[in-house]
């Protein structure tokens, strides 16, 4: 938090396409027990530390996931296992890892927004709600309604 601003830079609305709930296709061809799509790491690290470059520090790095997703979007990183196994399979994905420029890219223009939510209702424009004749708030997710929003590529 900046002066008496209680609410820190990572915790504005400007990524409002994030939902609460994330879903993801499962990673292929990771020969780790427990892998993780590369969406979640880059998700995770672009809506905290956004344009600003950091450190990010993968204690349990095994097959490098998160080191990559850090690489690609322009921070140094630091990746820690037991396994050297894991450490060599990680140091390879990480020097190849240019090949997922463009997912990275691409996942990163589902949440990019031209006006956040509250934005959106201080000036009458949608914001996913609409009232129906009883009264009763009625949420709506049709394509038509989505392509109300602007969306940077």
């Amino acid at each position: 938090p900046k002066g008496k601003d209680l609410i820190g830079e990572e915790l504005k609305p400007k990524h409002a396409l994030l939902t609460s709930i994330w879903r993801f296709s499962p990673e292929k061809e990771n020969p780790h027990p427990a892998p993780f799509p590369l969406a979640l790491p880059i998700r995770a690290i672009y809506s905290i530390m956004d344009e600003r470059k950091g450190v990010v520090i993968d204690p349990y790095c095994g097959s490098g996931t998160t080191l990559v997703a850090a690489k690609l979007l322009g921070h140094d990183y630091i990746g820690i296992d037991i396994s050297k196994e894991y450490v060599e399979f990680a140091e390879k994905r990480i020097e190849n890892c240019e090949s997922e420029i463009v997912f990275m890219q691409e996942e990163m223009a589902r949440h990019t927004v031209t006006k956040t939510f509250k934005e959106r209702k201080e000036n009458g424009e949608f914001t996913g709600k609409y009232r129906t004749q009883n009264g009763k708030e009625e949420i709506t997710n049709t394509q038509t309604e989505l392509s109300l929003f602007s969306f940077k590529e």
